[in-house]
Formats: structure tokens, C-alpha cells, sequence
């Protein structure tokens, strides 16, 4: 299952995490705008511009799993790049009365003509992930997904230790999701046949200006035995990241999980004896 991406949000809300909310529309009631459909797979493309109403991290990993989703669909989907043509969807997220996210999606044509909204309501990770692939299958409803195979291991992603401000939250939920788009299982709890990943931060001062940051993630098995350490290192300017690790987390939990992937397929087949 994805980490909890919107475990801060909920906190802060005092979302008590019981019971049914409430949605402003179901799933199939999204408003068409009178279209039949929104667009074909074929389609220029959509550029998706980055939620606002939300934390910065937040909005980024928006703005990552929706890409994601529309590019399973076969949609040429980015955050950056567009064409004359391309489409845009845009997001915007409101807290509710009863601590729930309320996004609103809107797909508008290049001229600034509205294609389409929807709206969704937000209690749980499980629900984010959901109202994200449901986006996806709304603005393109009659794709066939691509075939993507998952690896055959899970993996748990435990508390990150040692980075100030938010950056040990902000890590472990980056990891989780990168780990994630690398089509691995994450899971909440280590199973004594998958695996878990553990992250450590140390930032020291260097005498010649900047802050040294090091970040090591230890992978271990089910059994609480590890079988290797991926390590990065990088000087930032100092003090940059004593508050907010936004910017970075993603890029570095990104960097690192090819590597983690590599470990723990290496580590199976030598014990395959292959």
C-alpha cells in the first residue's frame, strides 16, 4: 500500500479516522461538461500544473502520481513540457468541514475553454490513490493500460532518522513512492519473506562553507538482517535544510531506489543459487 502521503494534512485537520465522509461526487458523477468523453489516447498531450491550496511537497507528489497515472493510459502526460495542442489540468485542494481534502480537477482546452470538472473527497491515502487513477480513467475512460509488471518482493518503508525539520517524513513518504513507480510492492508491515527499508541523515558543517549531508538507506531482510546500504552525499548551502526538505526529498529518495531494487534482486538470486 502507498505510504501516508497525506499524513500531515490529516494531523493538522484532526481527522479522527472513522466512519464513512461524505463526498461531493461519487467516482461516476464527475461533471462531463456535456462531453461524451474527455479525450482519446491519442491525444497532444496534457501538461498537469501543480495542486494548489496545499504544501509544496505535497503538490509535487500530486503532480508526479497523476502524470503517472495518465501516462499508464497512454496519455503523453507532463508537468513541464506541452505543444500547442496539449490540454491542461490544473487542481486545487480545500479542507473540509469534517477534515476531509476536497480536490477539485479541471481539464481546460489551450484557448482556456473548460473540457471538464471533477471533484473529490479525500479522508485516506488509500482514497487519494484511488481518486488519482480514477482522474485518469475520467479524462481518458476507454484506454487500455499498459502492461507493467510488478517485482516480486514487497518492501516496507520504516521511519527515517537524523534529518531536521520535516525532513525524515517527508524521505520516508518520498522513498515509498519511488519505490513504487519502480513497480515494487510497499507494504506497512515488513513480511518475514519481503523486505525493509530503513533511511539515516547526517548533516555536519564543513570549515570551508556549505553543510555535508549524507543519507544512508539500509536495506534488511523480513527477518531484521541487512544485506546492504545505499549511501548518498551531497554539500547544499548552509542551513538550507534545517526546516524543509520539499524540494529534495523526492530527488534523492528517486536516485536512491534503483539501487535499493538492484540490491534485493541481487541479494534473491544468490540465494536462488543462481
Amino acid at each position: 500500500m502507498i505510504a501516508r502521503l497525506l499524513s500531515a494534512l490529516l494531523l493538522v485537520a484532526g481527522l479522527a479516522g472513522c466512519g464513512q465522509l461524505p463526498q461531493p461526487f461519487s467516482k461516476d458523477q464527475a461533471n462531463l461538461a456535456d462531453a461524451p468523453f474527455l479525450i482519446a489516447p491519442a491525444t497532444e498531450g496534457v501538461i498537469v500544473w501543480p495542486m494548489v491550496g496545499v504544501p509544496d511537497d505535497i503538490a509535487a507528489l500530486v503532480t508526479e502520481m497523476t502524470i503517472d497515472a495518465l501516462r499508464k493510459r497512454g496519455v503523453v502526460a507532463s508537468a513541464n513540457a506541452s505543444n500547442r495542442a496539449s490540454l491542461l489540468l490544473t487542481t486545487s485542494g480545500r479542507r473540509q468541514d469534517d477534515g476531509a481534502l476536497e480536490i477539485t480537477w479541471r481539464l481546460n482546452r489551450p484557448d482556456g475553454s473548460l473540457v471538464g470538472t471533477r471533484v473529490d473527497a479525500v479522508a485516506s491515502d488509500d482514497r487519494f490513490e484511488k481518486a488519482v487513477t480514477e482522474v485518469a480513467r475520467w479524462i481518458v475512460p476507454n484506454a487500455k493500460l499498459m502492461d507493467e509488471e510488478e517485482t516480486a518482493f514487497a518492501v516496507a518503508v520504516f521511519d527515517v532518522d537524523g534529518a531536521p525539520g520535516n525532513g525524515n517524513n517527508l524521505l520516508r513518504r518520498a522513498m515509498a513512492f519511488a519505490l513504487m513507480r519502480a513497480k515494487v510492492e510497499v507494504s506497512d508491515f515488513p513480511d518475514p519473506d519481503g523486505f525493509v527499508v530503513q533511511g539515516n541523515v547526517s548533516i555536519t558543517p564543513k570549515d570551508t562553507g556549505g553543510d555535508l549531508v549524507r543519507v544512508s538507506w539500509s536495506v534488511l531482510d523480513g527477518r531484521g538482517r541487512e544485506i546492504g546500504v545505499i549511501d548518498q552525499s551531497n554539500i547544499v548551502a548552509s542551513g538550507s535544510l534545517d526546516s524543509n526538505w520539499g524540494p529534495v526529498a523526492a530527488p534523492i529518495a528517486k536516485a536512491a531506489a534503483g539501487g535499493i531494487v538492484t540490491l534485493i534482486e541481487r541479494h534473491l538470486e544468490v540465494a536462488s543459487g543462481n
